[in-house]
């Protein structure tokens, strides 16, 4: 499922710095692109996290919301062209 050119993703993750807080804060990195996002979002698969949570920032159409569960099919996609 490809997207418009020019679209900004973003990958939220759990923030790992203050580990005293019951509830661990979420961080937000954003990219230009989906394969940039997707080479963050991997890196940080393959070291374990499995708590990201991908998309596109609006106005983006069609948005796409790209949940913890299925992180690792949207690592498995092709780049959209």
């Amino acid at each position: 499922m490809g997207c418009s050119p020019g679209m900004t993703w973003y990958v939220s993750y759990i923030a790992r710095g203050d580990m005293l807080i019951d509830r661990p804060h979420r961080a937000t990195k954003t990219f230009e692109n989906e394969a940039k996002a997707k080479e963050f979002a991997r890196a940080r698969s393959n070291a374990g996290d499995r708590t990201l949570i991908a998309g596109t920032i609006n106005p983006a159409t069609p948005k796409r919301v790209i949940s913890s569960a299925a992180i690792p099919g949207w690592l498995d996609d092709e780049p959209a062209s």
